[in-house]
């Protein structure tokens, strides 16, 4: 459903109270159950992602306190549930001019 280049919201496993993020996919990652000693650990699709937006990385870094910074550490990991929609690319309106007939 997702590719690599999309944008998409995400929203945070935390809960609610982190607000949702616009993010930029770059690797999808698949882990398959995996059993342990004490517990086993469940399969989950996910993506190795980049934050867009400046507003939104310093939304994050003043009220929830999460240490990112702009430009340079972007970089988060988004599971694939977490994922709310995806942005379409703005569509530009082409403009036609009118040729207006002389008589």
């Amino acid at each position: 459903m997702y590719k690599a280049g999309d944008i998409v919201l995400a929203a945070s496993p935390a809960g609610e109270g982190v607000p949702v993020v616009h993010v930029k996919l770059v690797k999808r990652i698949e882990s398959k159950a995996q059993k342990g000693r004490t517990f086993d650990w469940p399969a989950y699709v996910g993506w190795n992602a980049v934050l867009v937006k400046e507003a939104d990385v310093e939304r994050l870094r003043k009220e929830c306190c999460i240490p990112f910074k702009w430009p340079d550490d972007v970089e988060t990991f988004v599971f694939e549930k977490d994922i709310v929609k995806k942005i379409s690319p703005k569509k530009r309106r082409s403009r036609k001019t009118r040729q207006i007939k002389k008589a």
